[in-house]
């Protein structure tokens, strides 16, 4: 379908864009993708004039509003982009593994690249695919990375994933206790909304707990107290594709 405008002013120069991240979205044929492209600001996804992402814009059929065709949008087999929105697979990078790969890693990628640093200690919350991805990310940004789950089920995937360390505390508010103070950054990749107390404790002084899995729409709202946020200078985020 024909291009936004709204994209395109975004967009009207690739060379204005400092960074850009491709995130794969839709397998098109066996080596081509149809890609978003986002900036730190301006971003294409987040654009004030509507919401011009594939993934959930209008054209996006069963996950968007308006279906277009069979399967709508991001799903169908064809779809008519931009040229510039399609790149090519390596002939070594099969659709099936990057398009996975890259949507569940574009989630947690910008919490990444703001709060993780060389040498900062960093915690990932929940270890499905989301935590996968950010453990791998983290590990690739210099982090020293802890994965933080239930229960022991998910340490050996974890530890091959890359994490340093793995802690099956979550749910236990003294198992969380112990690690007061231990952190920089805690990603949370769980969606759904917990108290968020004691991974506050968990942090540093001046570390950031982001919030990139999505609660249920019915479980949105949570509380904090404003006393340890303000004289630890502690910071409660999120972040979007």
């Amino acid at each position: 379908m024909p291009a936004s405008p709204v994209g395109k002013k975004k967009f009207s120069s690739l060379q204005s864009i400092p960074l850009v991240f491709l995130l794969l979205l839709l397998v098109l044929t066996n080596v081509t993708v149809l890609c978003v492209l986002y900036r730190k600001t301006g971003r294409e996804n987040l654009c004030e004039e509507g919401y011009q992402g594939t993934y959930l814009g209008p054209a996006a059929g069963i996950w968007g509003k308006d279906p277009h065709h069979e399967h709508g949008g991001c799903m169908s087999k064809v779809m008519r982009i931009e040229e510039r929105f399609a790149i090519k697979l390596p002939d070594t990078l099969p659709p099936e593994v990057a398009c996975p790969l890259i949507c569940g890693g574009g989630t947690v990628f910008e919490a990444i690249v703001d709060y993780v640093e060389s040498g900062k200690s960093v915690a990932i919350a929940s270890i499905g695919g989301l935590g996968t991805a950010a453990i791998r990310f983290a590990r690739l940004f210099g982090g020293q990375v802890t994965a933080l789950s239930r229960s022991e089920a998910k340490r050996g995937g974890a530890m091959k994933a890359g994490a340093h360390f793995f802690e099956a505390c979550i749910g236990d508010v003294d198992k969380m206790a112990n690690l007061a103070g231990k952190f920089d950054v805690i990603l949370d990749t769980n969606p759904t909304n917990p108290d968020i107390g004691p991974y506050m404790g968990m942090l540093k002084i001046n570390g950031t707990y982001c919030k990139v899995g999505i609660p249920a729409a019915s479980d949105m709202n949570f509380t904090y107290a404003w006393i340890p946020t303000i004289f630890t200078q502690k910071k409660i985020a999120g972040s979007i594709v």
